[in-house]
């Protein structure tokens, strides 16, 4: 309450009629509301300098003054100093002295905020006409210019327009926000500590300080003013994130749905992401740090690896971290080509930074090995494949045929494929077998072999051009799709074209299920089909990508019908295979033939006049070439070929598909044992007449088992139901060793422990 003593002395200057105004200062809001409410009484009149403005402007002082002068009543003037603080020091002072120095008509008291530091006069008759009222010092409040399209927060009390601060004088805050188009710089010299909020942005920033880590330039105003709408009850941005992304702490958990996010919200992920980092996943924190802006952000994530050498001992965990990113956000097709030309940057070494996430690399993948696939030894080379396109590493997968011969031809006829080369010792080993043509030894004609097929309740899938050269790759497929391949491998009839080699068609015809032709293979190879031509587009092998896809696919349709139970088997049959490596070879005969060859020149039919050429295989009415010439007048062929007697031509599959709805159990035990020992691991005792042996059980009937120990190969005997003795000559040496278990080509388990120990000896002697 103010001292009595203050009143008094207003009280005896509103009793005189002196023409001169008096100026009443106070320290606080509430001294100056009692003093108003004390004295608006009675004919006394309260002069706002707020009347005397425009919309969100300063008051016309020099009216106010007028007014002031001219008006007879006694007038109480409220709210001047808290303009004249925002123009500054000299300005209070002359505007005070100009009040002091007033003639009027009637009486004036001016009630100023404390200004006691302007009022010191050193005029006698001046300083009579001040009075200080002692008091609280009240602080001087922070003042916020917001922009009035800031949407600001319902609980955040304001001040409407700079016409309405002298508003100021009658609050407490210690913050006050006044909304108003002007700023902070037109007022250099104001008493206030100012600031502006002229965007979201700066409104965040007051909210949070840590905002100031966060540049302007990281989002649109639209962007912040967002943001800012997110902070309604909310202190931080911890609190923000932890509201829409569950933790600001484990960002990368919430990744997943990164993509299904409406654009503000990705935005909001990557602001997260810029104040946060992304938890444990070393590619969001990384790709986050280097972007500039939300749109930067995928460029960042696919050229994080690329800061990485191959050489360092984490390069693989990110790799596959960032591979798995890529794969969340759908690999965002806007950077992807501008990646695969940078990554190129690498050189030898750029293979290690490529994934099979989608076409556009894998087809980078085929440019870096046509161009350094020889640089490479080729172990080391199929390593990498494994690690970075599963899927080709599988197609390159030995598959154990059972003759050296192939072993040995398809996998340097794949490897040659895939690195788009043809090797002068494997060109000389074609042309040996054009000769000596031994597969007609090895395998019996596809026909023969259909004829003891179990076809009761079965399905044939005709698969155009599917060559043997895939059949690694459909063991890899069928094992993760728990189906079980029964295959046989045998040979087409000459020449190897689809009309003389789909006699099999017939014996499947009229049963329950429909043949399902599928011709998609043969259309990328001979047709073009996605513009594939290794005259006018490429010669890339690149067509290898669809043609795994298609297989693939097929598969997976295969595992669905018969998981469903709509037949007990499905078969996979093809009519002839192709070579890549004849295109590749590109050139003619010398041979000049009375008719021109057909199926892009690898046959050509007889005539009286022709005389049997070399590397040529009797086709009854067609010469086929049996090597990788070109009979003259043949089209060249655009993608792979067919139609000669090249292995890869002839080598046919059938293959016999059940579904295993549960693996078998497998289990190696020794041949005197019902059980497993003790201990789990089985042990086999060996001495000069006593060779390794084991026996195998299985919890359901397998054919073809066998096991591969050292990548030694060793057949299985049964020997009662369920049963089957292995007998392992070559291990002589005791010690721990691992056998992986096979049905045909599936893998049924892998890494079996079992120990080979002396006979007599101790298990304390072995350990």
């Amino acid at each position: 309450m103010i001292q009595k003593q203050y009143i008094q002395k207003i009280d005896r200057y509103l009793s005189k009629e002196e023409g001169l105004p008096l100026i009443v200062d106070v320290q606080n809001s509430m001294d100056l509301s009692e003093i108003v409410e004390h004295y608006h009484v009675g004919s006394n009149v309260l002069l706002q300098a707020s009347n005397f403005c425009s919309e969100d402007g300063l008051p016309l002082f020099d009216n106010l003054l007028n007014q002031v002068i001219l008006s007879e009543n006694a007038l109480f003037v409220t709210g001047v100093t808290a303009f004249l603080k925002l123009l500054g020091e000299r300005k209070v002072r002359n505007s005070i002295r100009e009040v002091l120095n007033l003639s009027i008509k009637g009486r004036a008291v001016f009630l100023t905020f404390q200004c006691g530091s302007y009022l010191n006069m050193t005029d006698p008759r001046l300083k009579r006409r001040i009075i200080s009222i002692e008091g609280e010092l009240q602080k001087t409040p922070d003042i916020v210019f917001a922009d009035p399209n800031i949407p600001l927060p319902k609980s955040v009390k304001v001040i409407h327009g700079i016409n309405k601060f002298s508003e100021i004088e009658d609050r407490s805050e210690d913050t006050i926000y006044v909304i108003t188009r002007k700023n902070k710089e037109m007022f250099p010299h104001a008493l206030y500590s100012i600031s502006s909020l002229r965007s979201a942005y700066d409104a965040i920033m007051l909210k949070d300080a840590s905002t100031k880590t966060l540049q302007r330039s990281f989002g649109t105003e639209e962007q912040w003013n967002y943001a800012l709408g997110l902070f309604t009850n909310k202190k931080s941005w911890a609190d923000v994130i932890d509201s829409e992304f569950i933790s600001h702490k484990a960002l990368d958990n919430s990744f997943s749905n990164y993509v299904y996010y409406p654009e503000q919200k990705r935005w909001l992920y990557f602001i997260a992401l810029k104040m946060f980092g992304g938890g444990s996943n070393w590619c969001l924190t990384s790709a986050a740090n280097k972007s500039i802006n939300a749109q930067d952000l995928p460029r960042q994530i696919y050229r994080c690896l690329l800061d990485k050498d191959i050489s360092d001992s984490d390069f693989w965990s990110c790799y596959d971290i960032r591979k798995t990113v890529l794969k969340q956000m759908h690999n965002p097709s806007s950077e992807l080509s501008s990646y695969c030309k940078i990554v190129l940057s690498k050189g030898r070494d750029s293979i290690y930074y490529l994934t099979d996430n989608t076409q556009k690399e894998q087809e980078t993948i085929f440019a870096f090995l046509d161009k350094y696939g020889t640089d490479y030894e080729r172990i080391e080379l199929e390593k990498i494949i494994q690690r970075i396109y599963p899927d080709l590493y599988a197609y390159l997968k030995p598959y154990r045929f059972s003759s050296d011969l192939l072993n040995q031809y398809f996998q340097d006829y794949k490897y040659q494929k895939v690195i788009n080369k043809i090797f002068p010792e494997f060109e000389k080993e074609v042309e040996e077998q054009a000769e000596k043509r031994e597969y007609s030894l090895i395998l019996n004609p596809r026909s023969t072999v259909i004829e003891s097929l179990d076809k009761k309740d079965s399905q044939l899938y005709f698969m155009d051009a599917m060559g043997v050269e895939y059949l690694g790759y459909i063991v890899s497929v069928c094992h993760n799709l728990k189906l079980l391949a029964n295959i046989t491998v045998c040979r087409a009839e000459l020449p190897s074209i689809t009309t003389r080699n789909k006699e099999f068609v017939d014996c499947f015809t009229g049963l329950s299920y429909p043949v399902v032709f599928n011709k998609e293979l043969d259309d990328i190879k001979h047709h073009g089909k996605y513009d594939y031509d290794f005259y006018k587009n490429t010669k890339l092998p690149i067509h290898l990508i669809k043609e795994l896809e298609v297989i693939k696919s097929v598969l997976t349709k295969i595992k669905d019908d018969l998981s469903e139970g709509k037949a007990a088997r499905i078969f996979m049959i093809s009519d002839h295979g192709s070579s890549r490596l004849a295109v590749l070879y590109d050139k003619e005969n010398i041979w000049e033939m009375s008719e021109k060859g057909e199926h892009s020149g690898r046959c050509c039919p007889k005539s009286d006049i022709d005389s049997k050429p070399d590397f040529v295989a009797d086709a009854g009415d067609f010469w086929a070439l049996a090597n990788y010439d070109r009979f003259k007048g043949g089209r060249k062929a655009n993608v792979e070929v067919h139609g000669g007697a090249t292995l890869e031509e002839i080598c046919v599959p059938i293959i016999e598909l059940t579904y295993m709805s549960s693996t078998p159990e497998i289990i190696l035990m020794a041949l005197d044992k019902t059980a497993l020992s003790p201990e789990g691991i089985p042990i086999i005792e060996v001495s000069f007449r006593k060779k390794a042996a084991l026996k195998v059980f299985s919890t359901a009937a397998l054919q073809n088992l066998s096991i591969v120990v050292n990548d030694v190969s060793y057949e299985a005997v049964p020997i009662d139901a369920n049963y089957y003795q292995v007998d392992m000559p070559e291990l002589k040496k005791q010690g721990t060793y691992f056998a992986d278990v096979y049905s045909g080509n599936n893998l049924m388990a892998e890494k079996l422990q079992f120990i080979v120990r002396k006979e007599g000896q101790s298990e304390k002697e072995l350990l």
